[in-house]
């Protein structure tokens, strides 16, 4: 776990518990795997496993609140003995340090996660995560030269850190350099990161033109299942939302006429995320060659109606841009996105919000919304739902 290899700390554990070895420490480890995993069932369900083997319970209670850390519930409280444990350097520091920039990151608390990770170079400089960290945060700031600098150091202190060379080549794709991208991807081409190593690899074989090529290569992948597929994206930890080689691939035979296979694969990724616009508009091209003329019609319509929604986007983010601290241009830019284009990144701009207000009603309000909706079909997001539910006002009576 601390050389961020998750799927091979969970053989070993595994390994442990099939020799009747397991005990209050290996329960310990579980609910610490599953908490760097965002598993927080899995996790509560291991923590209470190694409190009844009298596992410490100091540090069963230090892991719970490093969960909320990571979530970025970032009350004062938590804040406070956050930075105590810091200026005591324990064991654990790296832990700390890890959980409390990661909820700084998700509330959009960039400079003070910055800070923090200089802390972590400064105390550990042997470890790549920072630098991956570093990376992350310019990249989501649309600054792609560091974010390429600071994945580069990170495979430079550890060249067997996967989620470095996986980050690296999906920046070189998308600043449009595939060549290089395809060589760099190629160091994750083995064990669990396999499969995300290869759709990222057809992706750039058909920027380059090699269409055929990456056909092949999506076919490859798509002979192992959506939970393999998934699991090996974990592995460079990575969760997208589409399901991007079924719709890749789809898109690809769109181009190349083969409607009847583009279809079904393109039915297999809008399943996974309706919200897949590229796909969506590969489908209603091969549903036209079809002939289902209707129905690619209301696809096209479906299409379009969203990218009129995100044309909205620009203009709010150049009011960020002039003033960070406008809440209602955040929340609009969530909202907005949240519905067209991607969930994950609607709720990260709602989030960044409490960067500036952590108790702003509307911020909370829509969380509450959308984590209600989602209950139905997890119910572990009833918990979210409650958090974010105690900061919204009830509605004052209607006198009668």
């Amino acid at each position: 776990m601390q050389k961020h290899d998750l799927d091979q700390a969970e053989g070993w554990l595994s390994a442990l518990d099939r020799m009747h070895l397991a005990n209050g420490e290996t329960a310990f480890l579980h609910a610490r795997l599953a908490r760097k995993r965002g598993d927080l069932d899995a996790m509560a369900t291991q923590l209470k496993i190694a409190f009844d083997g009298k596992f410490d319970s100091k540090r069963l209670n230090r892991e719970q609140l490093l969960a909320l850390a990571s979530l970025g519930r970032l009350e004062s409280s938590t804040e406070s003995t956050l930075k105590h444990w810091i200026k005591e350097q324990d064991s654990d520091l790296g832990e700390v340090l890890d959980a409390y920039s990661t909820g700084l990151t998700v509330l959009s608390r960039f400079p003070e996660a910055v800070e923090l990770l200089e802390i972590w170079e400064e105390e550990c400089p042997w470890e790549p995560m920072v630098h991956y960290k570093l990376g992350r945060i310019h990249e989501h700031l649309l600054q792609n030269e560091p974010a390429e600098e600071e994945y580069r150091k990170s495979v430079a202190k550890d060249p067997n850190f996967i989620q470095g060379w996986f980050s690296l080549g999906r920046l070189l794709l998308l600043i449009r350099k595939p060549a290089d991208a395809i060589l760099v991807l190629k160091r994750c081409d083995q064990g669990n990161s396999r499969l995300a190593a290869k759709t990222s690899i057809a992706q750039c074989e058909k920027a380059l033109g090699n269409v055929e090529k990456a056909k092949e290569i999506l076919l490859d992948v798509m002979q192992h299942s959506p939970e393999d597929i998934r699991a090996s994206y974990r592995s460079v930890d990575e969760t997208p939302e589409r399901f991007i080689a079924a719709s890749e691939l789809g898109g690809i035979e769109t181009e190349l006429g083969e409607y009847e296979s583009a279809r079904r694969h393109l039915d297999m990724a809008l399943d996974y995320f309706p919200l897949d616009s590229i796909g969506r508009y590969s489908y209603a091209v091969a549903l036209r060659g079809l002939g289902e003329r209707d129905k690619a019609e209301e696809n096209f319509d479906k299409v379009k109606e969203s990218r009129a929604e995100l044309d909205q986007v620009t203009q709010l983010q150049e009011r960020i841009g002039m003033n960070p601290k406008d809440t209602d241009a955040r929340i609009q830019v969530g909202k907005i996105i949240l519905k067209n284009e991607s969930e994950k990144t609607g709720v990260y701009w709602i989030k960044s919000v409490f960067s500036y207000d952590v108790r702003n009603e509307a911020a909370h309000g829509a969380l509450a919304d959308y984590y209600q909706s989602k209950i139905g079909s997890d119910p572990a997001y009833q918990q979210l739902y409650e958090y974010h539910q105690q900061f919204v006002k009830s509605p004052t009576p209607t006198p009668k």
